[in-house]
């Protein structure tokens, strides 16, 4: 195939009480997209987690792939996911994870994965 691709996933813990608001999941959705020079297909459509596992999910299709985050706010964590075939600048979208969520370095992980 001749589509690069690109691909990272976040994983953060202690986040602030931002991952349990609708409108921010949005914005936050919303914001990525603007950072990544990305335009959003449809979305960010957002649910509720389960009953047993509280949180918010949110994901917007985007005009290179998708955005999506999976927050817990029983342990206050968040897991977003950022996939595109359109180069983007990962330091940037880390940025503004943190921005929004107030998690530390020292409690954020990024993990990029390679296609090749």
């Amino acid at each position: 195939m001749n589509v690069k691709r690109f691909h990272n996933i976040f994983d953060m813990e202690n986040c602030n009480e931002k991952i349990g608001d609708r409108k921010i999941l949005r914005d936050f959705v919303e914001k990525i997209a603007e950072v990544a020079d990305m335009s959003i297909l449809e979305g960010p459509i957002i649910a509720d987690g389960a009953e047993h596992n509280p949180g918010l999910s949110a994901l917007a299709i985007i005009d290179f792939s998708h955005i999506s985050i999976h927050t817990f706010t029983q342990h206050n964590e968040a897991l977003i996911d950022v996939f595109s075939c359109k180069p983007y600048d990962k330091e940037k979208i880390q940025a503004v994870c943190q921005e929004y969520f107030g998690t530390r370095k020292t409690k954020f992980r990024a993990k990029e994965v390679w296609w090749g």
